[in-house]
């Protein structure tokens, strides 16, 4: 007897997927590393790359959160700070900040410092579709 459970979940991501792609900035990315994968330079160039695909889907963005020491790349990486103007919302932690000695700016609306307190809040309600570690 042949087990189909495989091809029953294959089913049901691919709906989930479908889903994301048709509404229209519904995807929420957390960042929490200034590097991808592994702290090396591959992983801060596999992380300029995804950077890059990010900024091509940005449309579908809904907010990024950043924490941890990906808080560094608000000052290092020209991408990230070309995406965000580009999402609706941009969220970084003042804790993770404050301690990396990062100095956010000012971007009006679009990047906002707050609290991990916060965040976590957040992070419960919206359930990160996408998170970079």
């Amino acid at each position: 007897m042949k087990d189909n459970s495989f091809n029953t979940e294959l089913d049901l991501l691919t709906d989930v997927a479908l889903d994301v792609s048709e509404s229209a900035n519904s995807l929420t990315v957390l960042i929490k590393h200034d590097y991808y994968s592994s702290d090396n330079d591959n992983g801060r160039a596999l992380l300029d790359s995804f950077l890059d695909g990010l900024t091509l889907s940005a449309d579908r963005i809904h907010m990024i959160i950043i924490t941890d020491s990906a808080v560094r790349l608000i000052e290092s990486s020209d991408k990230l700070q070309s995406l965000i103007p580009l999402v609706n919302k941009t969220l970084i932690c003042s804790d993770s900040a404050s301690y990396y000695g990062v100095s956010v700016p000012d971007l009006g609306d679009k990047l906002t410092s707050v609290h991990m307190t916060e965040i976590t809040d957040l992070i419960i309600e919206t359930r990160p579709e996408l998170i970079l570690e």
